[in-house]
Protein backbone atom coordinates (compact mmCIF):
# COMPACT_ATOMS: atom_id res chain seq x y z
CA UNK A 1 0.00 0.00 0.00
CA UNK A 2 1.80 3.30 -0.98
CA UNK A 3 1.50 6.57 1.21
CA UNK A 4 2.05 9.95 -0.82
CA UNK A 5 2.79 13.05 2.17
CA UNK A 6 2.67 16.34 0.51
CA UNK A 7 3.61 19.40 2.89
CA UNK A 8 2.42 23.20 1.61
CA UNK A 9 4.15 26.09 2.77
CA UNK A 10 4.30 29.40 2.01
CA UNK A 11 5.51 32.41 3.36
CA UNK A 12 4.14 35.81 2.42
CA UNK A 13 6.42 38.80 3.99
CA UNK A 14 5.32 42.36 2.74
CA UNK A 15 4.69 45.78 3.54
CA UNK A 16 1.85 48.07 3.05
CA UNK A 17 0.97 49.11 -0.31
CA UNK A 18 2.94 45.98 -1.44
CA UNK A 19 6.31 47.89 -1.02
CA UNK A 20 8.05 44.74 0.24
CA UNK A 21 6.53 41.43 -0.16
CA UNK A 22 9.22 38.12 0.47
CA UNK A 23 7.25 35.49 -1.06
CA UNK A 24 7.88 31.91 0.47
CA UNK A 25 5.87 29.07 -0.95
CA UNK A 26 6.96 25.07 -0.34
CA UNK A 27 5.72 22.52 -1.61
CA UNK A 28 7.03 19.06 0.50
CA UNK A 29 5.73 16.37 -0.83
CA UNK A 30 6.38 12.32 0.51
CA UNK A 31 5.18 9.69 -1.43
CA UNK A 32 4.24 6.84 0.51
CA UNK A 33 3.34 3.48 0.35
CA UNK A 34 1.17 2.17 3.40
CA UNK A 35 -0.65 4.46 5.25
CA UNK A 36 0.27 7.91 7.04
CA UNK A 37 -1.01 10.76 9.42
CA UNK A 38 -2.19 13.78 8.31
CA UNK A 39 0.32 16.72 6.71
CA UNK A 40 0.39 16.21 3.40
CA UNK A 41 0.93 12.41 2.21
CA UNK A 42 -0.11 10.66 -0.51
CA UNK A 43 -0.70 6.57 0.20
CA UNK A 44 -1.53 3.66 -2.10
CA UNK A 45 -2.18 -0.04 -1.10
CA UNK A 46 -2.35 -3.09 -2.67
CA UNK A 47 -5.35 -6.40 -2.24
CA UNK A 48 -7.16 -4.45 -0.15
CA UNK A 49 -10.53 -5.94 1.69
CA UNK A 50 -13.64 -3.56 2.05
CA UNK A 51 -15.83 -5.11 4.82
CA UNK A 52 -17.01 -1.67 6.65
CA UNK A 53 -16.92 2.03 5.58
CA UNK A 54 -14.57 4.61 6.05
CA UNK A 55 -14.95 6.86 8.55
CA UNK A 56 -15.61 10.28 7.49
CA UNK A 57 -14.84 13.84 9.25
CA UNK A 58 -16.36 16.66 7.52
CA UNK A 59 -14.07 18.67 5.06
CA UNK A 60 -12.70 21.48 4.44
CA UNK A 61 -11.24 23.97 6.55
CA UNK A 62 -10.32 22.62 9.79
CA UNK A 63 -7.04 24.26 10.78
CA UNK A 64 -7.16 25.04 14.65
CA UNK A 65 -5.78 22.47 16.91
CA UNK A 66 -8.60 22.02 19.70
CA UNK A 67 -8.68 20.03 23.03
CA UNK A 68 -5.02 21.48 23.71
CA UNK A 69 -4.11 24.12 25.53
CA UNK A 70 -1.75 26.78 24.11
CA UNK A 71 2.02 26.44 25.41
CA UNK A 72 5.61 26.95 24.70
CA UNK A 73 7.78 23.86 24.48
CA UNK A 74 11.85 24.67 24.90
CA UNK A 75 12.72 20.84 24.58
CA UNK A 76 10.69 19.92 21.50
CA UNK A 77 11.53 23.31 19.95
CA UNK A 78 15.29 22.56 20.18
CA UNK A 79 14.75 19.12 18.54
CA UNK A 80 13.23 20.49 15.36
CA UNK A 81 15.58 23.10 15.36
CA UNK A 82 18.12 20.40 15.72
CA UNK A 83 16.65 18.41 13.11
CA UNK A 84 16.53 21.37 10.71
CA UNK A 85 19.88 21.65 10.88
CA UNK A 86 20.65 18.32 10.31
CA UNK A 87 18.43 17.83 7.42
CA UNK A 88 20.33 20.71 5.88
CA UNK A 89 23.58 19.50 6.05
CA UNK A 90 22.72 15.92 4.53
CA UNK A 91 20.33 17.97 1.77
CA UNK A 92 23.30 20.12 0.98
CA UNK A 93 24.18 19.96 -3.17
CA UNK A 94 27.28 21.23 -3.95
CA UNK A 95 25.76 22.78 -7.33
CA UNK A 96 22.61 24.04 -6.05
CA UNK A 97 21.64 27.83 -5.92
CA UNK A 98 19.45 27.25 -3.00
CA UNK A 99 18.08 24.91 -0.57
CA UNK A 100 15.58 26.51 1.65
CA UNK A 101 12.55 24.44 3.41
CA UNK A 102 9.96 24.53 6.19
CA UNK A 103 11.03 22.76 9.26
CA UNK A 104 7.25 23.51 10.80
CA UNK A 105 5.92 21.70 7.97
CA UNK A 106 8.11 18.43 8.00
CA UNK A 107 7.17 18.71 11.67
CA UNK A 108 3.49 18.35 10.63
CA UNK A 109 4.18 15.74 8.73
CA UNK A 110 6.18 13.87 11.32
CA UNK A 111 3.38 14.10 13.67
CA UNK A 112 0.78 12.87 11.60
CA UNK A 113 3.07 9.51 10.60
CA UNK A 114 3.68 9.11 14.65
CA UNK A 115 -0.25 9.10 15.31
CA UNK A 116 -0.39 5.91 13.10
CA UNK A 117 3.35 4.80 14.01
CA UNK A 118 3.71 1.90 16.51
CA UNK A 119 6.67 -0.61 17.50
CA UNK A 120 10.34 0.07 15.90
CA UNK A 121 8.78 3.19 13.65
CA UNK A 122 7.19 4.86 16.44
CA UNK A 123 11.11 4.44 18.27
CA UNK A 124 12.33 5.82 15.12
CA UNK A 125 10.25 9.07 15.54
CA UNK A 126 10.87 9.41 18.53
CA UNK A 127 14.73 9.42 17.94
CA UNK A 128 14.25 12.02 15.40
CA UNK A 129 11.99 14.24 17.76
CA UNK A 130 14.45 13.68 20.43
CA UNK A 131 11.75 12.06 22.35
CA UNK A 132 12.19 10.10 25.22
CA UNK A 133 11.08 6.51 24.69
CA UNK A 134 9.76 5.93 27.99
CA UNK A 135 7.34 9.67 27.06
CA UNK A 136 3.62 8.35 27.03
CA UNK A 137 2.23 8.96 23.69
CA UNK A 138 -1.10 11.11 24.30
CA UNK A 139 2.20 13.72 26.42
CA UNK A 140 3.98 13.97 23.08
CA UNK A 141 0.57 14.72 20.88
CA UNK A 142 -0.06 17.34 23.64
CA UNK A 143 3.05 19.17 24.12
CA UNK A 144 3.56 18.94 19.88
CA UNK A 145 -0.43 20.33 19.50
CA UNK A 146 0.23 22.87 22.54
CA UNK A 147 3.37 24.55 20.88
CA UNK A 148 1.93 24.51 17.34
CA UNK A 149 -1.76 26.15 18.82
CA UNK A 150 1.01 28.80 20.38
CA UNK A 151 3.02 29.16 17.00
CA UNK A 152 -0.43 30.55 15.65
CA UNK A 153 -2.00 32.22 18.66
CA UNK A 154 -2.01 36.29 18.51
CA UNK A 155 -1.00 36.72 21.69
CA UNK A 156 1.27 33.49 22.11
CA UNK A 157 3.70 32.92 25.40
CA UNK A 158 7.07 33.89 24.86
CA UNK A 159 10.28 31.35 26.03
CA UNK A 160 12.24 34.27 25.78
CA UNK A 161 12.28 37.96 26.29
CA UNK A 162 14.32 39.26 23.84
CA UNK A 163 16.02 42.58 25.07
CA UNK A 164 16.76 43.85 21.62
CA UNK A 165 12.81 44.00 20.58
CA UNK A 166 12.63 46.92 23.49
CA UNK A 167 15.42 48.56 22.14
CA UNK A 168 15.86 51.61 20.40
CA UNK A 169 18.39 52.93 18.85
CA UNK A 170 21.32 55.52 20.63
CA UNK A 171 21.72 57.98 18.31
CA UNK A 172 19.07 59.39 15.67
CA UNK A 173 21.48 59.12 11.93
CA UNK A 174 18.38 60.34 10.35
CA UNK A 175 15.93 63.19 10.61
CA UNK A 176 12.98 63.52 8.96
CA UNK A 177 11.98 67.04 10.33
CA UNK A 178 13.68 69.09 7.80
CA UNK A 179 12.56 67.41 4.64
CA UNK A 180 8.84 67.56 5.71
CA UNK A 181 9.15 63.95 5.53
CA UNK A 182 7.35 61.34 7.79
CA UNK A 183 7.90 57.75 7.63
CA UNK A 184 5.31 55.55 5.65
CA UNK A 185 2.96 53.78 8.48
CA UNK A 186 3.05 49.82 8.06
CA UNK A 187 -0.19 48.21 8.12
CA UNK A 188 0.64 45.44 10.83
CA UNK A 189 -0.43 42.52 8.57
CA UNK A 190 0.10 38.93 10.14
CA UNK A 191 -1.20 35.42 9.23
CA UNK A 192 0.44 32.70 10.52
CA UNK A 193 -1.59 29.23 9.75
CA UNK A 194 -1.53 25.56 9.76
CA UNK A 195 -3.69 23.33 8.32
CA UNK A 196 -3.94 19.62 7.98
CA UNK A 197 -5.78 16.92 5.87
CA UNK A 198 -6.13 13.69 5.10
CA UNK A 199 -7.55 12.10 1.44
CA UNK A 200 -8.41 8.49 1.78
CA UNK A 201 -9.13 6.16 -1.16
CA UNK A 202 -13.32 5.80 -0.89
CA UNK A 203 -13.07 1.71 0.53
CA UNK A 204 -10.45 2.28 2.66
CA UNK A 205 -11.17 1.25 6.32
CA UNK A 206 -9.69 4.37 8.42
CA UNK A 207 -9.23 3.35 11.94
CA UNK A 208 -11.90 5.90 14.07
CA UNK A 209 -9.28 6.56 16.83
CA UNK A 210 -6.95 7.65 14.18
CA UNK A 211 -8.95 10.37 12.34
CA UNK A 212 -10.56 11.92 15.78
CA UNK A 213 -6.98 12.24 16.81
CA UNK A 214 -5.97 13.31 14.08
CA UNK A 215 -8.92 16.01 14.06
CA UNK A 216 -8.94 16.54 18.01
CA UNK A 217 -5.32 17.17 18.05
CA UNK A 218 -3.99 18.48 14.87
CA UNK A 219 -6.89 19.95 13.03
CA UNK A 220 -6.72 17.61 10.56
CA UNK A 221 -10.09 17.14 8.04
CA UNK A 222 -10.61 14.02 6.20
CA UNK A 223 -11.77 13.52 3.14
CA UNK A 224 -13.14 9.70 0.96
CA UNK A 225 -12.00 10.50 -2.94
CA UNK A 226 -11.07 7.88 -5.27
CA UNK A 227 -8.11 7.80 -6.56
CA UNK A 228 -8.65 5.67 -10.00
CA UNK A 229 -10.37 8.49 -10.89
CA UNK A 230 -7.32 10.73 -10.58
CA UNK A 231 -8.98 14.54 -12.07
CA UNK A 232 -11.42 14.16 -9.50
CA UNK A 233 -9.05 12.97 -6.84
CA UNK A 234 -6.36 15.48 -8.36
CA UNK A 235 -9.18 18.65 -7.98
CA UNK A 236 -10.54 17.61 -4.52
CA UNK A 237 -6.60 17.91 -3.08
CA UNK A 238 -5.83 20.83 -5.07
CA UNK A 239 -9.22 22.79 -4.25
CA UNK A 240 -8.17 21.79 -0.58
CA UNK A 241 -4.08 23.53 -1.21
CA UNK A 242 -6.08 26.59 -2.43
CA UNK A 243 -8.31 27.39 0.16
CA UNK A 244 -5.53 26.73 2.74
CA UNK A 245 -2.93 28.56 1.42
CA UNK A 246 -5.34 31.66 0.33
CA UNK A 247 -4.33 31.01 -3.50
CA UNK A 248 -1.13 30.87 -3.46
CA UNK A 249 -0.60 27.39 -3.93
CA UNK A 250 -3.33 26.32 -6.60
CA UNK A 251 -1.95 22.77 -7.84
CA UNK A 252 0.10 20.42 -5.87
CA UNK A 253 -0.79 17.41 -7.65
CA UNK A 254 -1.34 16.16 -11.02
CA UNK A 255 -4.22 14.20 -12.54
CA UNK A 256 -2.80 10.88 -12.12
CA UNK A 257 -1.95 8.27 -9.12
CA UNK A 258 -0.17 4.98 -8.56
CA UNK A 259 -2.83 2.08 -8.65
CA UNK A 260 -1.92 1.92 -5.21
CA UNK A 261 -2.35 4.93 -4.28
CA UNK A 262 -4.76 5.05 -1.11
CA UNK A 263 -3.98 8.48 0.98
CA UNK A 264 -3.09 11.74 0.54
CA UNK A 265 -1.85 13.47 3.96
CA UNK A 266 -1.51 17.35 3.27
CA UNK A 267 0.15 19.74 5.76
CA UNK A 268 0.05 24.00 5.16
CA UNK A 269 1.89 26.30 6.31
CA UNK A 270 0.70 29.88 5.45
CA UNK A 271 2.52 32.58 6.66
CA UNK A 272 1.77 36.08 5.30
CA UNK A 273 3.01 39.48 7.32
CA UNK A 274 4.56 42.91 6.83
CA UNK A 275 8.03 43.98 7.38
CA UNK A 276 8.31 45.94 10.48
CA UNK A 277 10.41 48.31 8.40
CA UNK A 278 9.99 48.46 4.55
CA UNK A 279 12.50 48.15 1.78
CA UNK A 280 12.75 51.25 -0.17
CA UNK A 281 11.44 50.58 -3.37
CA UNK A 282 12.85 53.26 -5.85
CA UNK A 283 16.63 52.60 -5.08
CA UNK A 284 16.68 49.27 -5.82
CA UNK A 285 19.39 48.67 -8.71
CA UNK A 286 20.91 45.43 -10.22
CA UNK A 287 24.28 45.13 -8.63
CA UNK A 288 26.84 42.36 -8.15
CA UNK A 289 26.09 39.28 -6.59
CA UNK A 290 28.76 36.93 -5.60
CA UNK A 291 27.50 33.02 -5.94
CA UNK A 292 31.24 31.79 -4.63
CA UNK A 293 32.51 34.82 -2.58
CA UNK A 294 34.67 37.53 -3.95
CA UNK A 295 37.25 37.52 -6.59
CA UNK A 296 34.86 34.77 -8.02
CA UNK A 297 32.34 35.11 -11.21
CA UNK A 298 29.66 37.58 -10.11
CA UNK A 299 26.01 37.69 -11.65
CA UNK A 300 23.43 40.38 -11.64
CA UNK A 301 20.66 40.92 -9.48
CA UNK A 302 18.40 43.43 -7.74
CA UNK A 303 19.37 44.40 -4.82
CA UNK A 304 17.12 46.33 -2.43
CA UNK A 305 18.31 48.59 0.60
CA UNK A 306 17.08 49.90 3.94
CA UNK A 307 18.26 52.30 6.46
CA UNK A 308 16.77 51.32 9.95
CA UNK A 309 17.05 50.42 13.95
CA UNK A 310 17.83 46.58 13.97
CA UNK A 311 18.94 43.34 15.47
CA UNK A 312 22.55 42.82 14.98
CA UNK A 313 25.56 40.64 16.27
CA UNK A 314 28.89 39.60 15.62
CA UNK A 315 29.70 36.20 16.40
CA UNK A 316 33.38 36.21 16.28
CA UNK A 317 34.15 32.66 17.77
CA UNK A 318 32.27 31.37 14.20
CA UNK A 319 33.87 34.20 12.50
CA UNK A 320 30.40 34.93 11.20
CA UNK A 321 28.02 38.23 11.54
CA UNK A 322 23.74 38.20 11.93
CA UNK A 323 20.87 40.99 10.84
CA UNK A 324 17.36 40.41 11.84
CA UNK A 325 14.44 41.85 9.87
CA UNK A 326 11.50 41.92 12.04
CA UNK A 327 7.62 41.70 11.39
CA UNK A 328 5.25 44.01 12.07
CA UNK A 329 3.79 41.86 14.42
CA UNK A 330 6.77 41.62 16.52
CA UNK A 331 6.54 37.69 16.90
CA UNK A 332 8.25 36.64 13.93
CA UNK A 333 11.79 37.41 12.30
CA UNK A 334 13.98 36.45 9.19
CA UNK A 335 17.50 36.44 10.52
CA UNK A 336 20.15 36.67 7.77
CA UNK A 337 23.54 34.69 8.51
CA UNK A 338 26.55 35.62 6.68
CA UNK A 339 30.57 34.19 7.29
CA UNK A 340 33.36 36.73 6.52
CA UNK A 341 34.33 37.36 3.24
CA UNK A 342 31.40 34.44 2.31
CA UNK A 343 32.19 31.61 0.28
CA UNK A 344 30.21 28.32 -0.86
CA UNK A 345 32.47 27.00 1.37
CA UNK A 346 32.41 28.92 4.20
CA UNK A 347 28.41 28.85 4.19
CA UNK A 348 28.89 24.93 4.66
CA UNK A 349 31.31 25.15 7.33
CA UNK A 350 28.74 27.43 9.46
CA UNK A 351 25.60 24.60 8.34
CA UNK A 352 28.53 22.22 10.38
CA UNK A 353 28.76 24.05 12.95
CA UNK A 354 25.24 25.48 13.92
CA UNK A 355 23.09 23.76 16.19
CA UNK A 356 20.03 24.62 18.26
CA UNK A 357 21.45 25.67 21.71
CA UNK A 358 24.02 28.12 19.62
CA UNK A 359 21.41 29.57 17.53
CA UNK A 360 19.18 30.05 21.21
CA UNK A 361 21.71 31.58 22.63
CA UNK A 362 23.19 33.96 20.14
CA UNK A 363 19.69 35.53 19.13
CA UNK A 364 19.65 37.23 22.49
CA UNK A 365 22.81 38.68 22.55
CA UNK A 366 21.61 40.69 19.43
CA UNK A 367 21.81 44.47 19.68
CA UNK A 368 20.01 47.25 17.59
CA UNK A 369 22.28 49.21 15.83
CA UNK A 370 21.38 52.03 13.09
CA UNK A 371 22.14 49.15 10.01
CA UNK A 372 22.33 49.82 6.16
CA UNK A 373 21.10 46.91 4.57
CA UNK A 374 21.22 45.50 0.74
CA UNK A 375 19.42 42.56 0.34
CA UNK A 376 18.68 40.38 -2.57
CA UNK A 377 15.19 40.63 -4.60
CA UNK A 378 14.51 36.57 -5.13
CA UNK A 379 12.64 34.60 -6.62
CA UNK A 380 13.72 30.88 -6.38
CA UNK A 381 12.35 27.23 -6.21
CA UNK A 382 14.31 24.59 -3.85
CA UNK A 383 13.05 20.79 -4.07
CA UNK A 384 14.57 18.46 -1.53
CA UNK A 385 14.25 14.68 -1.49
CA UNK A 386 13.66 14.05 2.30
CA UNK A 387 14.05 10.02 1.91
CA UNK A 388 18.15 10.57 2.56
CA UNK A 389 17.96 12.73 5.30
CA UNK A 390 15.08 11.02 7.16
CA UNK A 391 17.23 7.31 6.74
CA UNK A 392 20.05 9.28 8.22
CA UNK A 393 17.96 10.86 11.09
CA UNK A 394 17.46 6.90 12.34
CA UNK A 395 13.62 7.15 10.42
CA UNK A 396 14.39 3.99 8.25
CA UNK A 397 11.17 1.64 8.56
CA UNK A 398 8.84 3.58 6.87
CA UNK A 399 10.56 2.85 3.78
CA UNK A 400 10.49 -0.89 3.97
CA UNK A 401 7.17 -3.25 3.52
CA UNK A 402 8.45 -5.27 5.96
CA UNK A 403 9.63 -3.78 8.70
CA UNK A 404 7.41 -0.28 8.18
CA UNK A 405 4.91 0.15 11.33
CA UNK A 406 1.80 2.20 10.70
CA UNK A 407 -0.69 -0.19 11.96
CA UNK A 408 -2.64 3.10 13.87
CA UNK A 409 -4.07 3.96 10.82
CA UNK A 410 -6.52 1.66 9.74
CA UNK A 411 -8.59 -0.69 11.49
CA UNK A 412 -7.26 -3.72 12.01
CA UNK A 413 -9.93 -6.36 10.85
CA UNK A 414 -9.69 -5.12 7.65
CA UNK A 415 -6.23 -4.69 6.99
CA UNK A 416 -6.07 -7.02 4.08
CA UNK A 417 -3.40 -5.25 2.51
CA UNK A 418 0.73 -5.44 2.83
CA UNK A 419 2.10 -2.99 5.65
CA UNK A 420 1.61 0.55 4.76
CA UNK A 421 4.65 1.88 3.75
CA UNK A 422 6.37 5.51 2.43
CA UNK A 423 8.28 4.99 -0.65
CA UNK A 424 9.29 8.88 -1.32
CA UNK A 425 9.02 12.01 0.75
CA UNK A 426 9.91 14.97 -1.28
CA UNK A 427 9.71 18.79 -0.30
CA UNK A 428 9.56 21.60 -2.34
CA UNK A 429 9.66 25.49 -1.25
CA UNK A 430 9.06 28.11 -3.82
CA UNK A 431 10.64 31.74 -2.24
CA UNK A 432 10.27 34.89 -3.77
CA UNK A 433 11.25 38.20 -2.43
CA UNK A 434 10.23 41.73 -4.10
CA UNK A 435 9.11 45.13 -3.79
CA UNK A 436 6.65 47.04 -5.73
CA UNK A 437 5.49 50.87 -4.61
CA UNK A 438 7.17 54.40 -4.90
CA UNK A 439 5.99 56.31 -1.74
CA UNK A 440 9.08 58.35 -0.24
CA UNK A 441 11.68 57.40 -2.96
CA UNK A 442 13.22 60.84 -3.88
CA UNK A 443 13.50 61.75 0.30
CA UNK A 444 14.78 58.29 1.70
CA UNK A 445 18.13 58.24 -1.43
CA UNK A 446 18.85 61.53 0.52
CA UNK A 447 18.73 59.67 3.78
CA UNK A 448 20.69 56.65 2.53
CA UNK A 449 23.56 59.01 1.25
CA UNK A 450 23.97 60.98 4.58
CA UNK A 451 23.24 57.98 7.24
CA UNK A 452 26.44 57.67 9.09
CA UNK A 453 25.52 53.90 9.82
CA UNK A 454 26.76 51.98 12.53
CA UNK A 455 26.65 48.67 10.19
CA UNK A 456 26.54 48.24 6.76
CA UNK A 457 25.27 44.49 5.99
CA UNK A 458 25.69 43.93 2.31
CA UNK A 459 24.15 40.50 1.44
CA UNK A 460 26.14 40.22 -1.60
CA UNK A 461 27.68 36.95 -0.87
CA UNK A 462 26.37 33.88 0.08
CA UNK A 463 23.99 33.41 3.29
CA UNK A 464 21.86 31.74 5.35
CA UNK A 465 18.20 32.61 5.92
CA UNK A 466 16.09 31.56 9.49
CA UNK A 467 12.88 32.50 9.64
CA UNK A 468 12.09 32.19 13.38
CA UNK A 469 8.53 32.52 15.14
CA UNK A 470 10.59 33.98 18.09
CA UNK A 471 7.80 33.24 21.07
CA UNK A 472 8.28 29.64 20.23
CA UNK A 473 11.86 29.53 19.42
CA UNK A 474 10.56 26.90 16.03
CA UNK A 475 12.24 27.60 12.69
CA UNK A 476 9.01 28.39 10.04
CA UNK A 477 11.95 28.27 6.95
CA UNK A 478 15.41 27.31 6.96
CA UNK A 479 18.34 27.39 4.19
CA UNK A 480 21.39 28.93 2.50
CA UNK A 481 21.31 30.57 -0.58
CA UNK A 482 23.80 30.91 -2.92
CA UNK A 483 22.42 32.49 -6.03
CA UNK A 484 19.29 34.50 -5.09
CA UNK A 485 18.19 33.95 -9.45
CA UNK A 486 17.56 30.39 -8.75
Amino acid sequence: MQLLLISCTLLFCCSWAQISKPRWKSEPLINIRGFSPPASVEFSRRSFRQNTPTPSRSTASRTTLINTPAQPDAQLASAVVDMALEIGRISADPNSPAEVFSPVSIMGVLNILLLAADGVTRAELYGALRVNDKTAFGTYHRRAAGMLKNMQSSQPITLDKLAWKAETCISNDYDYEDDGYQPPVVDKIHILRLANAIFAQDNLVLSPKFVQAAGDIYGASSQQVNFRNGAAAASTINNWVNKATSGKIREIVSGSFSSETSVVIASSLYFKASWQNEFIPKITKPKDFFPDGKGRPSVKVDMMSLIECLPYHFEQSMGFKMIGLPYSDNSSTMYVMMPQDSTRAKVRDLQSRLTAAKIDSMIPMMKRRTATVSFPRMQLESSTNLQKAFRQLGIKSIFSAQNSNLRNMVVPKAQGQQNLFVSQINHKVNLSVDEKGTEGAAVTMTLIDRSASAVYFNVNQPFLIYVRHDPTRLPLFYGAVFDPRG
